[in-house]
Formats: C-alpha cells, sequence, structure tokens
C-alpha cells in the first residue's frame, strides 16, 4: 500500500472517531477542501507523476500531533453495594448478554459507566463501548455512526457500509464486548433507531470461539416503557433479549456516604460529614437523604452529596489561597 493508501485510510478512520468533517481539518491543516476530496478519492490526485506523498506526509504529522481524544476519569470512583452490582452486571454484558440497568437520579449509573469505559478505552481491546443517546433523538443512521466510532471502524457513510464495518470490527476480536447504551428511555419514540439497534446486535452473538457484542439498555425507572407494545409494533422480540439480565440500583446508603465523604474530605468528624448528608438548615445546605419507594431503604443521592463536597473543596482552597 502506498503513502496515499495508507494515510487515506487513517484519515478516514481519524473523521469516524472524532466526527470532524473533511473541510475542518482541511482548515487545520492548511489544505483547500476541494484538495482533500480529491486526495482521499479513488481518483488521480494532482497533476500527472504527483504521487500526494507531501501532502500524506502533512496530514499524518497533523493526526500524530492531534490524536483523538480518550474518555476522561471525571473523578475517583468509591465503591458501593451499587457499584460492585453494576461491576457484575458489566462482566455479563461484556460476554455477549443482553441486560437493563435502572433506577433513580443520583444512584452513580452514569458515572460508574463512564469511568469504567474511560479504563477499558485505554486498554489494547476493551471488553466495553459506551454511548448516550442523544436528546435530539438518534436517526438509525446515526447510531450506526456513533457505534462505528466508539469501535474505532474505517470510514463508511451508508447505513449497510456502516454495519458491516461494525461486524467486521466486533468478529475480528479475540473477546467479545458489550455495548452500553446510556439514557436509553431518550429511544421512546425513535423506534426505527431500537430496531436497528436490536438488529445489529441479534447479528453479532457471541459463540463458543466466536466473538459477540452484548447489550446493556440504561435508563431511569421508566426505561422498559419504550419496550411496550404500539399500535402496529410489537415488542416482544426486545423483551425475550433485554430480559436475561436486570438490575435496579439505587445510591448509596448513609454508612457508604460518610465514607465517601471521608477519604473526599480527609475528615473524620461525624458531625461535619453527617451535615453534608442530612443537611444543614442554618447553612442552606439541603439533606441529601431519600427513601426508596420500591425498596423502602433509605439512600444518599450522588449528585446532591458531590456538590456539597465540591462546595466545601471550593471554600477550602478559598482559604489557602
Amino acid at each position: 500500500m502506498d503513502a496515499r493508501s495508507e494515510t487515506r485510510q487513517a484519515l478516514r478512520t481519524y473523521m469516524m472517531r472524532s466526527g470532524m468533517p473533511l473541510a475542518a481539518i482541511g482548515a487545520e491543516v492548511g489544505f483547500a477542501h476541494t484538495t482533500l476530496r480529491q486526495f482521499v478519492s479513488a481518483a488521480r490526485f494532482g497533476s500527472p507523476g504527483v504521487t500526494g506523498e507531501e501532502t500524506a506526509r502533512k496530514l499524518n504529522e497533523w493526526m500524530a500531533a492531534n490524536p483523538v481524544a480518550l474518555p476522561d476519569f471525571e473523578g475517583e470512583l468509591h465503591a458501593s453495594s451499587a457499584t460492585r452490582q453494576m461491576d457484575d452486571l458489566l462482566d455479563d454484558v461484556s460476554d455477549g448478554a443482553w441486560g437493563r440497568l435502572y433506577g433513580p437520579s443520583g444512584s452513580q449509573k452514569t458515572f460508574l459507566l463512564k469511568h469504567r469505559w474511560a479504563e477499558a478505552s485505554r486498554t489494547p481491546e476493551p471488553r466495553m463501548i459506551y454511548i448516550e443517546a442523544s436528546q435530539a433523538g438518534f436517526t438509525p443512521n446515526a447510531i450506526l455512526r456513533r457505534i462505528a466510532a466508539v469501535l474505532g471502524t474505517g470510514f463508511a457513510q451508508s447505513s449497510d457500509a456502516l454495519r458491516q464495518q461494525i461486524y467486521c470490527a466486533v468478529r475480528r476480536r479475540i473477546t467479545s464486548l458489550g455495548l452500553v447504551v446510556d439514557e436509553s428511555d431518550r429511544f421512546y419514540r425513535q423506534l426505527d433507531t431500537l430496531e436497528t439497534l436490536r438488529e445489529v446486535c441479534d447479528a453479532l452473538p457471541a459463540r463458543k470461539g466466536r466473538p459477540g457484542l452484548g447489550l446493556l439498555i440504561v435508563g431511569n425507572e421508566k426505561v422498559m416503557e419504550i419496550f411496550r407494545d404500539r399500535p402496529g409494533m410489537y415488542m416482544e422480540k426486545w423483551r425475550g433479549r433485554i430480559n436475561q439480565r436486570e438490575l435496579r440500583v439505587i445510591g448509596p446508603s448513609v454508612a457508604e456516604a460518610r465514607e465517601m465523604v471521608a477519604k473526599e474530605l480527609g475528615s473524620s468528624n461525624p458531625k461535619a460529614i453527617d451535615k453534608l448528608i442530612y443537611g444543614d438548615p442554618e447553612r442552606g445546605m439541603m439533606a441529601n437523604v431519600v427513601k426508596d419507594p420500591v425498596s423502602g431503604e433509605d439512600y444518599v443521592t450522588t449528585h446532591g452529596l458531590f456538590n456539597a463536597i465540591r462546595r466545601v473543596q471550593k471554600l477550602r482552597n478559598r482559604k489557602v489561597n
């Protein structure tokens, strides 16, 4: 393969992973859009006798200097009963199982999943990939593009070509992997997208000696409503698959939350810690303890708890500075 062909493939992969269009890359590197369009095509490039090596060299240097960013770690993940249960579920999904994960806001679902995705993305062959459903909606082609991007497949445009890229990427792996789709309750009105997702995962079952694609549907308490029958649309295929594994989680217990606060703030003062958990009206601190209507157990919502922790950290930093 000559320099132009290698760089053309690398550039297409870069565009797929980064979502950056060719025109934007041209503006960064210093090439006209028409020049790069010709470069990535199969047509002759430039004047007779021109191989495109100089263009390839500049593009390779720019891509090397501007690698596609890996997912960030958003903070320390503190272990709890819920995180251990979610990790067990992730292990099953990474082996090719289908399942659903749901629970109230503040139960660490998204935080844990993004943390595990950041860890996995730094390994030679990630056991999971993570995407988040768009609030604006996903077309079937858009979700295929998103899956292909996180898999790091080659460039493709049509839905059929994207499917084939995804199938090839999974089948050439050594191990199976799990696809995690967060905020899935947003798919309620996007039945075509849901069916596309099911068809892709159905086409990649995990078997002995053949890696496959597991699926974890993640959302709020109402996520299963997206799988109820509608006029002219029966979702029994989805329900039969997604019921393999089910996990409902809530936030950490008060005891677990106390350990989290102590680790984050380095404090062992029980009264100060409990003010962050139970609230302090005199300081305008709201209570973060919630009673779960399903189990009747008390739990701490991590959204409120870590907002309170960050406020304390900011006040400490101001005093130091």
